[in-house]
């Protein structure tokens, strides 16, 4: 995922394409603008209210029917980045094996539960199972067993990028050295984003490979933390595994390592001690620097080494502000911070660049870092679900109103064929952009407003935990979670009657501060919160 810009420079012909649509007043990457009686934007998909449904099971589908075998014999998703959005021929340039494997763990645990589709699990395994077969550190190094973030292009084995080979392209191409990463070279920061998506496939699947591998990042980042500063994080952005000798020093993106000391410390799982002095030390450094200073750099795997934290971006701002909504409790003063947040994305990544304004029919458009500005669809959903979260933690309308446009927006990154691109000026296929971080954002999006929800459909929507098996009915629906308690929202085309929690009834209740459930007869709206069970059954009459 990231900076796009030599992948552009190898499709010109589809950028001029792009970047017509992207100025034109009627369409909008080859889609015809849809508007609302407001003059605003609607989705090219027809209704409204199954365009994110849509979007998510085209992406889906792409992926599971479509995305081509290489030469390799591998699909393309396996060892490259990033596809030509015509020929859909591969492309040469780094492959981001750990942070994108992450990012699809996310979207098929939630989508499966959304949808029942098991296949999504069984793709998304095959990524996790080829990083551990041909991505991980060797055992007997100072950072042992753990993935590396890139890959060169159509290696069978990731090893880190060869920073050699991809700047002299870039010089080729007139355009600054392309990747920072090297030979040996791991990403600590994406140890916790690829560690939490294996401990999220433990308790999907219940195999033991998945735990073991998200031990192996949470050791390594536990052994290796440090105190931090305004230049230096808790750990570096960039290192080499055999020594840990520092290659790039910063990056704000401390939330993926948060989320998987947060989990295995509540399973009680491993070195819970260690993990818990980790997850303090990095907690007590994003407070106290990048929530202060708002210096959100070091996120992209494709793009040369800063000495400073100078190129920002909003993937660690509003990836911190989701994790503050989720957990309150560990900020008291989140309802100040998490606008602050949204503020200072709107200002520096909500704004007129080169062929593309910032707001398109009224949707705000989103750009990655500050090295490569173009509007792109899974930041800008990204940002959509920021709000949408934001608009049910707090009712505020406003943000409600621009999650809809935003991710409206993204549904015009989607062709009618699945293939999802990255904006309209940049018209590459990644596998991050188009899919990976792309899917999880409208499935989050839907979890907030459960009203952009197919009505005349069954869907869980969101549960606080992993749901391992779920059963769809005309008038049941039957799923068991990883635990006996937690909480979950669905959307229904018929009325409970009765709620099941290990074969016994939960009450209806008024709201959920104790164990039962409520139900919206309007909008068909079914929260559920269970404590003794996690075998559940919603029964229609």
């Amino acid at each position: 995922m990231s900076g796009k810009l030599l992948p552009r420079v190898f499709t010109a012909l589809a950028v001029l394409i792009g970047a017509a649509s992207a100025i034109s007043q009627d369409a909008l990457n080859r889609h015809r603008v849809v508007l609302d009686a407001s003059g605003k934007l609607g989705s090219w998909v027809q209704p409204q209210s199954r365009a994110y449904d849509r979007v998510m099971r085209l992406a889906w589908d792409f992926l599971l029917r479509r995305a081509p075998v290489e030469s390799n014999g591998l699909k393309a998703y396996l060892t490259y980045c990033c596809l030509n959005p015509e020929t859909l021929e591969a492309k040469d340039w780094p492959h981001n094996p750990a942070g994108l494997y992450g990012m699809f763990a996310d979207s098929a645990a939630a989508y499966y539960a959304y949808s029942g589709d098991r296949e999504v699990v069984k793709l998304v395994q095959s990524m996790l199972d080829y990083q551990l077969a041909h991505g991980m550190t060797p055992a007997g190094w100072d950072w042992p067993n753990v993935p590396y973030a890139s890959s060169d292009a159509g290696a069978d084995d990731y090893r880190g990028a060869d920073e050699n080979h991809y700047c002299k392209l870039a010089r080729l191409s007139k355009i600054p050295c392309g990747t920072g990463d090297g030979r040996g070279v791991i990403e600590p920061d994406k140890l916790g984003e690829l560690g939490i998506g294996y401990l999220k496939f433990y308790e999907l699947t219940g195999e033991g490979r998945y735990l073991e591998a998200a031990l192996a990042s949470a050791n390594g980042l536990a052994r290796h933390v440090r105190a931090g500063d305004s230049d230096h994080s808790p750990w570096p952005f960039r290192a080499y595994a055999e020594d840990n000798k520092i290659l790039e020093e910063y990056s704000s993106n401390v939330i993926g390592p948060i989320r998987l000391f947060d989990e295995l410390i509540r399973l009680k799982l491993g070195d819970v001690y260690a993990f818990g002095r980790a997850r303090d030390m990095a907690w007590q450094w994003l407070m106290a620097y990048p929530m202060r200073n708002h210096r959100w750099a070091g996120y992209f795997e494709d793009v040369r080494i800063f000495e400073k934290p100078t190129n920002f971006n909003q993937y660690t701002a509003m990836e911190t502000a989701r994790y503050l909504m989720l957990h309150p409790q560990d900020d008291s003063k989140w309802q100040r911070d998490v606008p602050e947040l949204i503020s200072w994305v709107e200002k520096t990544f909500v704004v007129d660049v080169p062929r593309e304004a910032a707001v398109q029919w009224g949707a705000n458009a989103l750009s990655e870092q500050l090295i490569d500005m173009n509007k792109m669809g899974s930041h800008t959903s990204r940002y959509a679900s920021i709000n949408a979260l934001w608009y049910e933690k707090t009712g505020d309308r406003a943000a409600k109103e621009k999650a809809f446009r935003s991710f409206n927006w993204a549904t015009y990154m989607c062709r009618e064929d699945g293939r999802v691109l990255v904006g309209p000026v940049d018209q590459t296929i990644w596998f991050s952009d188009g899919y990976g971080d792309y899917i999880r954002h409208f499935m989050a999006g839907l979890g907030a407003v459960p009203e952009w929800a197919p009505p005349d459909e069954n869907h869980l929507l969101r549960s606080s935990s992993i749901v391992r098996e779920i059963s769809y009915g005309s008038q049941k629906i039957s799923f068991r979670t990883f635990d006996d308690d937690s909480t979950e929202v669905l959307r229904l085309n018929f009325k409970p009657h009765r709620i099941l929690a290990g074969g016994k009834s939960l009450a209806r209740r008024g709201d959920l501060s104790a164990p039962g459930w409520t139900f919206e007869p309007a909008s068909r709206v079914l929260r559920i919160r269970h404590a003794a069970s996690n075998q559940i059954e919603v029964i229609g009459r």
